[in-house]
């Protein structure tokens, strides 16, 4: 008899241990779940604040540019007529340049996006400073010193400047597309681990319905014996 129910509590021993088995596993799944949720979320959110939102900064950086590459030619074909129009638009522009700068610095970059950030923010300032130097000759009426000064330097650093940002939109689309690789990996990660989630639980399941089923087949046996 004492065997027979030692068979008996010992299945019972291993179905408690099976149950304690699907618990942990439970748990350690959600857990690896909820980081994988977390990783996806900062992926996506990584894809608005630092690709999406800088590459409007891109576009609108690359417009100004070229806008200031207008208002320059413009004040070089009408002299100094349209110095106190192009000074107006001058500080509107700069103004502009800098807020975009600004926000585009608070984002995540990578290496390469500093670089060309910082190469951008150089061939500007450069630019400003020639700039400055064309607005004096103009209103000192050397229309054609100015219009040297701007094809001989101007115009190279606007190109410098411009390319510099065509740089950016291009390693904002590389990175953009690394980071939705990243997200659909954690993705598919999650539901290889879902599939192995079932499969633990199931198999342990069935273990279980053995175990309480050889544990009922036993314990007859031992009450017979006892009415013997």
């Amino acid at each position: 008899m004492s065997m027979r129910w030692a068979f008996v509590i010992e299945q019972k021993l291993k179905v408690a241990a099976l149950l304690l088995g699907i618990m942990v596993t439970v748990v350690l799944f959600s857990f690896i779940e909820r980081r994988n949720i977390e990783a996806i979320n900062n992926s996506v959110a990584s894809i608005y604040n630092d690709r999406l939102v800088p590459a409007t900064d891109i576009f609108y950086l690359t417009e100004t540019t070229y806008n200031k590459r207008l208002e320059m030619e413009k004040l070089l074909f009408s002299g100094k007529m349209g110095l106190q129009a192009f000074r107006g638009k001058e500080e509107e522009h700069n103004r502009a340049i800098k807020t975009l700068v600004a926000s585009f610095q608070k984002t995540y970059l990578v290496n390469e996006e500093d670089a060309f950030l910082k190469g951008f923010i150089r061939k500007t300032e450069q630019y400003f400073l020639v700039e400055e130097k064309i607005v004096a000759l103009v209103a000192a009426g050397d229309i054609k010193q100015a219009i040297a000064l701007y094809e001989n330097q101007g115009q190279g650093l606007l190109k410098e400047s411009i390319h510099n940002l065509s740089a950016l939109a291009k390693i904002q689309t590389k990175v953009g597309n690394e980071l939705m690789k990243d997200s659909k990996g954690i993705m598919a990660s999650s539901d290889l681990l879902s599939t192995l989630q079932m499969s633990v639980v199931i198999v342990l399941g069935v273990l279980i319905v053995v175990l309480v089923t050889a544990s009922k087949l036993v314990s007859p046996h031992a009450r017979n014996f006892n009415l013997n």
